[in-house]
């Protein structure tokens, strides 16, 4: 039976980690490579110079002192004075100087100096006796009067600067300086400190890189602990803010989302117990009233009483059912605008002829109709109906017996401005807010119509927002109530 394979699941904090880590480590290797080839390129071409220097004075001193039938390794004074000069010279510069004939043999070198067999033997050592210069670079000093090479000595990479010796224009031997080609002290000096302060700052970056990738990769984390919780229902787990820069504003955003989400939430639950409410009352009371008439327990008397209650429920059914509708168009985009040029003011008072019973039965004045002119507006007449309407309809609801109501239209450059104001109870500063949220219900020390469902001034407040106006509400007294909107002027 064959194995589904478990694809391995990455780590984004250790692969940051990682990531820049490496990006660490290989500029601190390009860096010091590059430091170390150039000090010992330059310790290479200072050691290099000063061996030729050397080899040329030693070379031009020799000149002076033998000729050409003296290039040989039998002992004399003069021959003596040399070597305690390529002595002199090979320990101050730290390496072997000797002298050779033209055909590579070495003749004189410091090795005998204190010696018994230096007053009776010859000028050159056992050792230096056995070697020989390489004829190329024998050849190369011949042609051009001095050489600088590598070569191994004595199984030992060396470097070898070579300078002729000339007597009467020619030459009769050549002096050499032989060095090994390992790190000098200088090189090895660099190495040292910079493997030291290598380590230092490796150490500070790499601390300063898990801070980093940590301060990156956490609000990641608490991102996804919280999506993880609000995909359960639980919107309460908020991401912590640390300082001022790219993820701290995408927290900032999640947070707000993860506000709006709860709030949503929120309005969601109260919504759905609403509507619960709104249709369970007006459907219990039908209900009754009809089984009551069925069953004779409402006497025929009382039938059209109980029947015009019934038809009341329905419309009041029939308007929730029409808001929500209406609502689910303007958020999906689907509700269709057919705006036109009218007179908004006659509108208006066509709307409150609507409203003529109830303001009169609670004696209400309508101030502002004696001094309206006529206004024109650009927009969807039917749209505008219901707005109005509303507006009016929460006026006369919340005025107060034989109080007021006034309308005020003004015009501007762009905008046509309505204002409905009412006496009665205010609305509270905390509620002003969210008068125009969607289910929310103004507190009910305010509700003396408890019928509606919260979608009224959301709607009323898209309404408006489709048409390119704004609408908000004012309440400067705790006696007085205050709703204001714009529409564009006819074009």
């Amino acid at each position: 039976m064959s194995k589904s394979k478990k694809k391995t699941r990455g780590n984004i904090f250790i692969t940051y980690f990682i990531l820049f880590a490496s990006i660490f480590l290989v500029t601190f290797a390009v860096l010091g490579t590059s430091l170390i080839f150039m000090v010992n390129s330059y310790s290479i071409n200072a050691k290099t110079e000063l061996l030729q220097e050397n080899t040329e004075s030693i070379a031009e001193n020799i000149s002076q002192t033998l000729i050409v039938n003296n290039m040989n390794a039998d002992y004399s004074q003069e021959k003596a004075m040399i070597c305690e000069s390529l002595a002199v010279v090979s320990n101050c510069i730290d390496s072997d100087v000797y002298v050779c004939d033209n055909a590579g043999n070495i003749i004189l070198c410091k090795e005998q100096i204190g010696n018994k067999p230096f007053y009776t033997g010859y000028m050159v050592c056992e050792e230096h006796s056995q070697f020989k210069m390489d004829d190329k670079i024998i050849q190369s000093v011949l042609e051009n009067g001095t050489a600088i090479s590598s070569a191994i000595i004595n199984n030992e990479s060396c470097y070898i600067v070579g300078t002729a010796i000339k007597a009467h224009d020619s030459i009769i031997g050549s002096v050499f300086a032989v060095v090994e080609s390992g790190t000098t002290d200088l090189v090895e000096s660099v190495i040292k400190m910079f493997i030291f302060v290598a380590i230092i700052c490796l150490s500070v970056g790499f601390l300063m890189i898990w801070l980093l990738t940590k301060k990156m990769v956490t609000p990641l984390q608490q991102m996804s602990t919280a999506a993880k919780r609000f995909a359960v229902g639980d919107f309460s787990y908020r991401v912590n803010i640390q300082g001022n820069d790219e993820l701290a504003d995408l927290g900032i955003a999640f947070n707000d989302m993860a506000d709006a989400l709860d709030k949503l939430e929120s309005s969601r639950r109260s919504f759905v117990a609403n509507v619960s409410h709104e249709l369970k009352t007006p459907m219990t009371s039908i209900a009754g009233f009809i089984d009551g008439i069925l069953d004779g327990t409402i006497p025929k008397d009382k039938q059209d009483y109980y029947l015009k209650i019934v038809s009341g429920e329905v419309r009041r059914l029939s308007r929730l059912v029409v808001a929500m509708l209406n609502m689910s168009k303007m958020e999906s985009g689907d509700f269709e605008m057919k705006p036109k040029n009218y007179n908004i003011s006659d509108q208006i008072i066509h709307i409150l002829l609507t409203f003529e019973q109830n303001i009169d039965k609670k004696h209400i004045e309508i101030r502002g109709l004696d001094s309206m002119q006529p206004h024109r507006v650009h927009a969807d007449t039917d749209m505008i109906y219901q707005v109005v309407y509303n507006l009016f309809d929460n006026a006369v609801k919340f005025t107060n017996e034989g109080g007021y109501i006034a309308v005020n239209v003004t015009e501007g450059t762009e905008f046509v401005q309505v204002s409905i104001k009412n006496s009665g109870e205010g609305i509270k500063s905390q509620e002003l807010a969210h008068l125009f949220e969607r289910f929310y219900k103004v507190d009910k020390s305010r509700s003396l119509d408890a019928s509606g469902a919260g979608l009224g001034l959301y709607i009323v407040k898209m309404m408006v927002e489709m048409h390119g106006g704004r609408i908000w509400a004012k309440s400067d007294s705790q006696s007085e109530a205050e709703f204001i909107f714009t529409l564009p002027r006819a074009k």
